[in-house]
C-alpha cells in the first residue's frame, strides 16, 4: 500500500504533464492554421498572438510539472514568466508600428463592403487601399482587393460588378477587377500597380 500511494504523485506529475504537451500541440496547430489565415479573418493576427501566448503558458506549466519542487521549479516559472512577458510586449509594439487605417468610403451589396481606406507609408504620404469585408465582430474577413502607391490618388470608384466581381476605378481611368470566392473571401486577382493611374 505504501508503494502505490509513493508512485501516486509520479503518476499523476506524468498524466498532467502529457496532458498539457497535448494541449500545447493543439494549440500550436490552432496558431498554425490562425497564421495560414485561409478564411482571410480580418483579426487573425490577435487570434495567432493570443494562441502563441496560451501556448507559452502551457508550455511553462508542463515544464513546472515535471520539474520537483524546489530551485528548478521556481527558475523553469520565472524564464516563462519573462518570455510569456516579452511575447505580449513583442505583439504590443508590432501593433503600435501597424499603425491604424482610416474608412474613406464604404459601398456595400449582400452583406459585404469595399471599404476605401487610406493610411500613411513610410515617408508619412497617404497610401490607400481598397478591401473586401464580409460579417462582424471577431470572426468578421477581410481581404484586399486594391493597393495604391504612396503619394498616389485615392480611388475614383469601387463598386460590385455581381455576386463574385468587385471593381476599383482609378483617377486615371483604369479599372482593375477581381474575383471574390464565396466561402473564403479570397480576392484573384489583388492589383498592386506600380505606378500610380498606370493600367
Amino acid at each position: 500500500m505504501c508503494r502505490v500511494s509513493g508512485r501516486m504523485p509520479r503518476v499523476t506529475r506524468l498524466r498532467s504533464t502529457v496532458a498539457l504537451i497535448v494541449l500545447v500541440l493543439v494549440v500550436g496547430m490552432l496558431a498554425g492554421v490562425s497564421l495560414a489565415d485561409p478564411f482571410h479573418l480580418r483579426y487573425a493576427r490577435w487570434f495567432t498572438a493570443g494562441l502563441v501566448g496560451l501556448a507559452l503558458v502551457l508550455l511553462t506549466a508542463a515544464f513546472a510539472v515535471v520539474t520537483r519542487r524546489g530551485l528548478l521549479r521556481g527558475l523553469a516559472l520565472l524564464v516563462g514568466f519573462f518570455v510569456v512577458l516579452g511575447w505580449a510586449g513583442f505583439v504590443f509594439a508590432a501593433s503600435r508600428l501597424a499603425g491604424t487605417n482610416q474608412e474613406l468610403t464604404r459601398v456595400s451589396a449582400g452583406g459585404r463592403s469595399l471599404v476605401v481606406l487610406q493610411g500613411s507609408g513610410a515617408t508619412l504620404d497617404p497610401v490607400y487601399a481598397v478591401v473586401l469585408r464580409a460579417g462582424s465582430g471577431p470572426f468578421e474577413q477581410e481581404s484586399l482587393v486594391y493597393q495604391g502607391q504612396e503619394s498616389g490618388p485615392p480611388p475614383l470608384a469601387v463598386r460590385f460588378v455581381d455576386g463574385g466581381t468587385v471593381e476599383v476605378l482609378t483617377r486615371g481611368g483604369c479599372q482593375y477587377r477581381s474575383q471574390v470566392e464565396g466561402v473564403t473571401l479570397a480576392v484573384d486577382p489583388v492589383h498592386r500597380p506600380l505606378q500610380p493611374d498606370v493600367c
